[in-house]
């Protein structure tokens, strides 16, 4: 079997692990990265065109240093690749007015001092009037807010680390990684990588490094998918805001949950209902599925955005990792500190990946970062004395 030997080696090169290549190989890094499908490919967290991006996050304040991090470093990214990626078109969500989800967004904003509008009635018809605004429906707007060209980041990153001499191995399954004295093997099914330092950052493929880590990781496909507009120019203008909507108040029969983006090709917009296919071990080989799940979202473009036509001309398959208390893993592993793992990120992971990129960078090279990252740690699922010399990849 070959041997390789480099500074890093990358396991996964998505999400995050393309924005930590671009990362380590602007310090001076050597860095070899693999991936179990083609570097970019078409079946990571990260297709189908793009990802909306919030800094008033309904998930709560203890994001905020994270996406203000990866705020700047993704136009950083812009700047060295020449590429248009972060649209700023500010962040729309339209809750019912009793939705316990409001106040944790609301207090996001207001206590790490974000600028945010809020609107109802009239005023937000008269502002958004793509949407259904209902007397009981509250909008928020995240002026920061807007998109990723997801896709097109990956590429970007992967194209500057490939300038900067990082190297890209596709199509091979990880196996283990060792701990030998100060350095660590990471064994293929065509070589080992010999390094100092390891980045696991596997995304829907961490199912085997989430159970040595003591907990389950869910592979959730999503359908995402594209509708017509009958007017096109309404959906195109420069002050349509990215949007996320949820209607779920007492008594209405089907909770939804959707987001969406301005038009990107000026006719057709993506659409996307907050459901999952069934669970799937892995993505290697696609998911099928009923074409009745686009029943669903159907039924609320329908209800909610009347200048779509309800029936979509495009689809895209992409999934995620999801942990039970839908909060990622991230930090190095005990007993093998110069391994730094990134995991089941629940659909978070995109607007924060430039930033983990570089904070894995910050842990493996100066042994801390200066974001706080402590709410994902990567052992909180294990006892309190477990330690490791090697880990199962696959």
């Amino acid at each position: 079997m070959t041997a390789l030997e480099t500074d890093v080696v990358i396991v996964g090169v998505g999400s995050v692990g393309s924005m930590a290549s671009w990362q380590l190989a602007a310090r001076g890094v050597r860095v070899i990265g693999v991936d179990r499908f083609s570097i970019p490919g078409p079946f990571s967290a990260y297709a189908g065109e793009s990802r909306i991006f919030r800094k008033v996050y309904a998930e709560g304040g203890h994001y905020t240093p994270l996406l203000k991090r990866s705020q700047t470093l993704w136009r950083d990214l812009e700047k060295v690749s020449g590429a248009d990626l972060l649209h700023t078109t500010g962040a729309l969500t339209i809750y019912d007015e009793n939705n316990p989800r409001l106040t944790t967004l609301l207090d996001a904003g207001k206590t790490n001092g974000l600028d945010f509008e809020f609107l109802r009635g009239d005023e937000a018809r008269a502002r958004y009037p793509e949407h259904v605004i209902r007397d009981t429906d509250v909008t928020v707007l995240d002026p920061e807010g807007g998109y990723l060209k997801s896709e097109k980041a990956v590429t970007a990153a992967l194209a500057e680390a490939t300038r900067l001499g990082a190297r890209f191995l596709g199509n091979r399954k990880a196996r283990t990684v060792e701990k030998h004295g100060d350095r660590y093997v990471v064994r293929t099914d065509q070589e080992e990588i010999i390094a100092s330092r390891v980045i696991l950052s596997q995304g829907n493929g961490a199912g085997a490094v989430c159970k040595e880590l003591g907990v389950h990781l869910s592979v959730l496909p999503q359908i995402l998918t594209w509708f017509p507009a009958t007017e096109p120019a309404a959906f195109c203008r420069e002050d349509m805001p990215v949007f996320l909507r949820r209607a779920e108040e007492d008594g209405r029969p089907d909770k939804a949950q959707f987001y969406g983006f301005p038009s990107a090709d000026g006719w057709t917009v993506k659409v996307v209902a907050s459901i999952f296919l069934d669970e799937v071990d892995s993505m290697e080989k696609p998911p099928t599925w009923d074409p009745a799940h686009l029943d669903t979202i159907r039924a609320w473009v329908r209800e909610f955005i009347p200048g779509l036509m309800p029936e979509p001309l495009r689809v895209a398959v992409c999934a995620d990792g999801h942990l039970p208390d839908k909060t990622g893993l991230f930090g190095t592993v005990p007993g093998m500190e110069g391994v730094v793992v990134t995991a089941g990120l629940s659909g978070h992971g995109f607007k924060l990946a430039s930033a983990l990129g570089a904070i894995a960078a910050d842990l493996l090279l100066d042994g801390k970062t200066a974001t706080d990252v402590s709410f994902m740690d990567a052992a909180r699922f294990l006892g309190p004395d477990m330690k490791f010399t090697s880990l199962a990849l696959s």
